[in-house]
């Protein structure tokens, strides 16, 4: 039976019920619609940690006070889903120190080969990797305290997922990774922001409230025998995550993620990105027709990465997973948003000094209370960002409908018409859109409208497939991959079968075809040591007409093929289990 949601949450409830973790900061705006769960509380640290694990490459920043059970509750999940002991999960964790170096992080030279007491393979001296880069679970604890250096380090495993020592390289295979940060003192280091970056989220933390330091400490936990590892005897880490990612996006939340990226970036004056010289914080509104309250440009100092609309996207789904939603809405995101944003990006001094005025009541308002500046901050301009959101919503949908060749002509000229109205005060219509639309679409929109009829029309895969090939090189349609796009779908929609393949590794090594397509994108396939290691996905090799899902297993590897059933792909898998 597949793992759902329920089962997650009865293992939390062991968690809690026996006292070994308890914070009940709740998530707000969040609310489980599952039957079984409808009356249970949605709590913040675990769920933000839950969605971290259930995510392709989950990367998490704890922040937050000595012994508020950071690096706790991220041993106990752990343990949870991928049944490591309280020993093996320890082998796990990298503890941060300024002296923290390349060999602590990675691994040394094999020693046995340095001495001669072991043959070389391959004419060279073998890398033996630390437990921290090959396991599936990864914890860095007090990730401020690593040095600049140690960073660099961590930013090639966080970016690239792979890690480099001694001339070799090493493919991480998919993993759930966990930072743990401790307030300033004399021993930390500032973490740069391309390295936060790489955090997907990030989450301050309080220390329990009074109420819940009634069972705190009661228990031994060290001395505890309860083995967590049998809380879900038969979760599946990667079944699960396979389930989030076949979670939909109603067109809304889509929409709604694209607008907060560009909010955060668009300035009618200035490209933010690019531009250190000349900020918000330096005179840079002065004078401007945005540099209003409701506004958000003007509050922006640092816009955001492309990685944030990645990695809102697959948190979305695992959000809506979780609460047994069955697709992604505005509402999703909107919870998500600020723990996702606020470590990524810099704003206002301005705006940070009204907000952190507004805790000592500064302004003649009433106190508030903040968990910290920086995300309540982030909170309130996101809430700027949706309300703007819903007034320009339907002006994007049509734009939507435009890429996709959905208006006619006349429904294209008359929006054009109504965006250029003087009373069209958002930021996005006039700097980007319009201009885009009068410059770029109108000039071609008839053979746009064209494309799109022989596409919905045309039921013939070679013939979708060639003209495919010819919008390649159409450079003036500036939508041809959202054409593109409907093609594969319509191939997709037409010919796409799912199949199951297992083969052990004896066949996989007579499969040259086979073994070649994947070193592709795995150098290092199939020279593994399957006594080593537990079920884990090992890449997702995705082009425009198939999806091909491999898991390694201790007798060899898991394939689910998806697509065209005569994709050379689909081939070279029938000759090599036939």
């Amino acid at each position: 039976m597949a793992i759902n949601n329920v089962d997650i949450v009865k293992a939390l409830d062991r968690i809690r019920i026996n006292n070994l973790y308890v914070h009940n900061t709740e998530l707000a705006g969040a609310k489980f619609v599952t039957p079984k769960l409808e009356n249970r509380r949605v709590y913040l640290v675990e769920t933000l940690a839950v969605l971290n694990a259930i995510v392709d490459r989950g990367t998490m920043l704890l922040y937050g006070g000595h012994g508020g059970g950071k690096t706790t509750l991220s041993k106990y999940l752990g343990q949870i889903f991928c049944h490591l002991s309280k020993d093996e999960i320890e082998d796990c964790i990298l503890r941060g120190h300024p002296q923290l170096t390349e060999e602590k992080i990675l691994g040394n030279l094999d020693f046995a080969e340095l001495t001669g007491n072991k043959k070389l393979t391959d004419g060279k001296i073998d890398v033996v990797w630390n437990e921290f880069v090959k396991s599936e679970w990864k914890i860095i604890d007090e990730v401020n305290r690593i040095s600049p250096y140690a960073q660099n380090i961590l930013l090639s495993l966080l970016a690239e997922s792979t890690v480099k020592y001694q001339n070799q390289s090493l493919s991480i295979p998919k993993f759930s990774l966990y930072a743990t940060m401790n307030p300033k003192d004399e021993g930390n280091t500032a973490l740069s922001l391309p390295f936060l970056d790489r955090f997907a989220i990030a989450l301050p933390m309080t220390m329990p409230d009074y109420d819940s330091f009634s069972t705190i400490g009661k228990k031994d936990k060290s001395m505890r025998s309860e083995d967590l590892g049998s809380y879900l005897p038969t979760f599946n880490l990667n079944e699960v995550q396979e389930q989030v990612r076949t979670i939909s996006y109603t067109e809304d939340a889509e929409l709604f993620i694209n607008f907060i990226i560009a909010s955060y970036r668009i300035c009618e004056r200035i490209s933010k990105e690019s531009n250190e010289s000349i900020t918000v914080d330096k005179n840079l509104c002065d004078g401007c027709h945005m540099n209003a309250p409701q506004k958000v440009c003007n509050k922006i100092k640092q816009p955001l990465s492309v990685r944030v609309k990645e990695d809102l996207y697959r948190y979305g789904k695992a959000l809506a997973w979780f609460l047994g939603d069955s697709e992604v809405t505005t509402e999703h995101i909107n919870i998500l948003a600020p723990f996702m944003i606020w470590h990524r990006s810099r704003l206002s001094k301005r705006f940070m000094t009204k907000k952190i005025s507004s805790i000592k009541g500064d302004d003649s308002e009433d106190p508030i209370f903040i968990t910290n500046p920086d995300l309540d901050a982030t909170a309130d301009i996101i809430t700027l960002i949706r309300s703007e959101f819903e007034g320009v919503k339907s002006d994007l949908k049509s734009f939507e409908k435009i890429k996709k060749g959905k208006l006619t002509k006349d429904e294209f000229d008359d929006f054009v018409l109504r965006l250029e109205n003087p009373a069209n005060n958002f930021l996005i219509i006039q700097n980007e859109i319009l201009p885009t639309l009068k410059s770029k679409y109108e000039p071609v929109y008839d053979q746009i409208i064209e494309y799109r009829k022989i596409i919905d029309a045309d039921n013939d895969n070679d013939m979708l497939k060639s003209l495919k090939d010819k919008l390649s090189f159409e450079y003036n349609i500036p939508n041809r991959q959202y054409l593109s796009e409907l093609i594969d779908s319509k191939i997709r929609q037409q010919s796409s079968i799912k199949v199951y393949f297992e083969l052990d590794f004896d066949k996989i090594k007579a499969s040259e075809q086979l073994t070649e397509l994947v070193r592709r994108r795995l150098p290092d396939f199939p020279q593994i040591e399957p006594q080593k290691l537990k079920t884990i996905q090992l890449l997702d090799i995705t082009d425009a007409y198939c999806s091909l899902y491999i898991y390694r297993t201790i007798r060899g590897y898991k394939i689910t093929y998806q697509g065209d059933k005569n994709d050379p792909v689909y081939k070279i898998l029938k000759d090599a289990t036939s």
